[in-house]
């Protein structure tokens, strides 16, 4: 009976915190996908890189989501900051509407 120990690699931890930022999630990406190349050519038998590599892709999957997630809430944040300035604008020549209309309701009385 052979039995093989599968070695732990030191992977960096994939924090749910919102405040990381694209690059840090990049290098981090970038680090997992050395590991992933480093399992594939290592000489660990087949079920033991299946275990690594099974590992170190849920891992990947996850950063990968949430650069997606960053990615569309800023998105969604250009396109609020956008919305509010157009919303602005509109609001802001309606004003100029009102002025206009009102000054020409002048009525000038002679006695």
């Amino acid at each position: 009976m052979n039995i093989s120990s599968i070695s732990s690699t030191s992977t960096p931890s994939v924090s749910t915190n919102s405040n990381n930022n694209s690059s840090q999630l990049e290098s981090q990406l970038s680090t997992l996908n050395a590991q992933l190349n480093a399992v594939n050519s290592s000489k660990d038998d087949e079920k033991t890189k299946k275990a690594k590599v099974a590992v170190i892709e849920a891992k990947i999957q996850q950063i990968q989501a949430q650069i997606q997630q960053q990615s569309s809430s800023k998105t969604g944040q250009a396109s609020n900051v956008q919305e509010q300035s157009l919303k602005g604008i509109d609001s802001s020549s309606n004003i100029n509407k009102v002025n206009s209309a009102s000054s020409n309701n002048i009525i000038d009385i002679y006695i």
